[in-house]
């Protein structure tokens, strides 16, 4: 790793994946960071206010069945086959909204961008009590996320799971019991975790939420397949 920059390495840093662990060792090998210092602030201000929500504004579009006229129903169902048109519509007039929370995604998801069809896991509760409880939730990600990074002991029935954790080609889609986590502190509580794909410019911000809780339709296009259409980021962006 490069101890000393140019002007060229610090502009082109600067804009791509300057961290503050890099100003500290600049600093440290004798060069003035200060307008840098100042530069990364504003960065980190902008992606912080890029990706703030507030996901108390999706309250009116959760009551089921949606009206057919409203922007929000227009918006996400949009225009309808030439067949089955009616049936069509239903789904997204009784689609339930769901919240999970990001599991993992690729690193450039967490700035703004366009990727047209980001995959990313998730995870959110299936159970009443642990559905937008979101502290609940991310501690159950990042244990996860702990386990596949060998920081933590995974037990038995997690073993596979975390096996495809650790496979960027895997298609996740399972249903997991918090007791298989820890038979204690997570009893009673069950959680799917899924694999998304998503258009990140449809997320707030374009990037994952700085508390990496997405909004998402569920929508049930058939018996064995389940759809879920992220909700267009305006509509809970803070």
């Amino acid at each position: 790793m490069k101890l000393f920059y140019g002007a060229k390495d610090i502009q082109e840093k600067y804009y791509e994946n300057l961290t503050e662990k890099d100003l500290d060792e600049m600093e440290k090998n004798g060069q003035d960071v200060t307008e840098l210092r100042k530069k990364f602030a504003e960065k980190q201000a902008e992606l912080n206010a890029a990706g703030s929500t507030d996901l108390g504004r999706l309250a009116p579009f959760e009551n089921t069945p949606r009206d057919r006229n409203t922007d929000f129903f227009k918006a996400h169902a949009g225009k309808a086959p030439l067949f089955g048109k009616d049936k069509f519509y239903e789904q997204y007039e009784n689609a339930e909204i769901v919240y999970p929370v990001v599991v993992q995604a690729a690193p450039s998801l967490y700035k703004p961008g366009d990727d047209p069809a980001a995959a990313v896991i998730v995870l959110y509760g299936l159970d009443e009590a642990h559905k937008k409880d979101f502290d609940f939730l991310r501690k159950v990600a990042d244990l996860l996320v702990a386990m596949r990074d060998g920081e933590v002991e995974v037990p038995k029935p997690l073993k596979k799971l975390v096996k495809n954790l650790n496979n960027p080609k895997s298609h996740i889609s399972t249903n997991l019991q918090g007791s298989d986590i820890d038979a204690e502190s997570m009893a009673g509580a069950e959680f799917l975790i899924d694999t998304m794909y998503l258009s990140q410019d449809e997320l707030p911000g374009k990037r994952v939420p700085n508390d990496r809780v997405l909004a998402c339709l569920k929508v049930q296009k058939k018996s064995d397949h389940v759809y879920y259409q992220l909700i267009k980021g305006d509509y809970y962006k803070g």
